[in-house]
């Protein structure tokens, strides 16, 4: 027998062995999905607590005061909410002089539908995760998890109520980016504010025929931004003779509002996206008139105005940074080779990438 035919006869099951045990690691990463994997596969229990919550929202009249808290270390905002089934909601910012808005059902921000609901079902696996008190409330919580198993986002339904009363939108590293909650909430009909303004739906809704004939004409209307986040409504109206576009996307939690008009910026808003998202101004434009006409004031935790090919763009968004950066070079960038590296930039000074 030779020296080596002892080694020989083993060498055949070690590698068998080797072999299966690659093939264990390769199928068990396989079976390991990505956070960002679509759909997070799952039951869905948790749809049906938010759709009741999205009826109670639109039947039930209440008072409360909506606190919105966005990155760590930023000071949360706080504004009066009135809601009258068939009147709309009035929104009126705490301790400020200025008159409240009305906000109908033109907007896929300020309340579930069943476009978001759609979205978030599609895009997340959402569970009953049983009930919890939230400030000396009983809500039940429904949390919208990823693929990983990581949670993107939860809501807290009132129990007593049926309304939505808090949702939170998580970072992939788990931090919150995004927290809204009602406080002081009083079912009924609370004290319309007066001299509320508004209440009109914002311009006319776009139907694909529409915007396949502005695509036409040279706009930038993508069906889908950024990852899951997909067209859920499409408006046009005119400010001082031209027409101003908004078109709303989102997968469900996070939402990314865009504004687009012909023309250019004056000389001082041409700094765009100054240290990020942080800090635009964005004072003293058509687009933020609209902007303004829409949503009653500063909302969207991270906001952008730039433009590019003879458009202006205005990006409002409520999202974790990522997302919301993404989303924004998604975009027809300026014609700056240095942009989008400002941009990430920007985000990462802030710590967001």
């Amino acid at each position: 027998m030779s020296a080596g035919g002892p080694s020989s006869a083993t060498s055949g099951p070690a590698t068998l062995v080797a072999v299966l045990a690659l093939c264990v690691v390769l199928l068990t990463g396989a079976a390991c999905p990505d956070a960002h994997q679509v759909p997070a596969e799952g039951a869905d229990d948790g749809m049906s607590v938010l759709r009741r919550a999205a009826v109670a929202g639109k039947e039930t009249a209440y008072s409360a005061v909506r606190e919105v808290t966005g990155a760590e270390g930023e000071a949360p905002s706080h504004v009066h909410v009135v809601h009258r089934p068939g009147a709309g909601l009035a929104l009126a910012p705490v301790g400020e002089e200025e008159a409240a808005f009305v906000v109908r059902a033109s907007s896929a921000l300020e309340s579930l539908d069943e476009r978001l609901l759609h979205m978030l079902e599609d895009t997340y696996e959402v569970t009953d995760a049983g009930t919890a008190d939230l400030e000396g409330r009983e809500a039940r919580v429904v949390e919208a998890g990823r693929a990983d198993g990581t949670v993107a986002g939860r809501f807290w339904v009132d129990t007593g109520t049926g309304l939505l009363v808090g949702s939170t939108v998580y970072e992939v590293s788990g931090e919150p980016a995004l927290s809204v909650r009602l406080t002081g909430l009083a079912p009924g009909e609370g004290d319309w504010p007066e001299g509320a303004v508004g209440g009109s739906p914002w311009g006319d809704a776009l139907t694909v025929e529409e915007r396949d004939g502005l695509r036409e004409d040279g706009w930038t209307l993508p069906e889908h931004l950024h990852w899951n986040l997909r067209l859920v409504d499409a408006r046009s109206t005119e400010h001082a003779g031209r027409r101003v576009v908004h078109v709303i996307y989102s997968d469900g939690l996070s939402q990314v509002s865009v504004f687009i008009q012909r023309g250019k910026l004056d000389t001082k808003h041409t700094a765009s996206l100054r240290d990020g998202y942080a800090g635009t101004d964005m004072g003293g434009s058509g687009v933020t008139t609209q902007h303004d006409t829409v949503f009653g004031g500063d909302v969207g935790q991270y906001q952008s105005m730039w433009q590019a090919g003879g458009f202006v763009y205005t990006v409002l968004a409520d999202a974790p940074a990522g997302i919301a950066s993404s989303a924004v070079t998604a975009l027809p960038g300026p014609e700056s080779s240095g942009f989008w590296a400002r941009v990430h930039r920007g985000m990462s000074r802030l710590g967001f990438l």
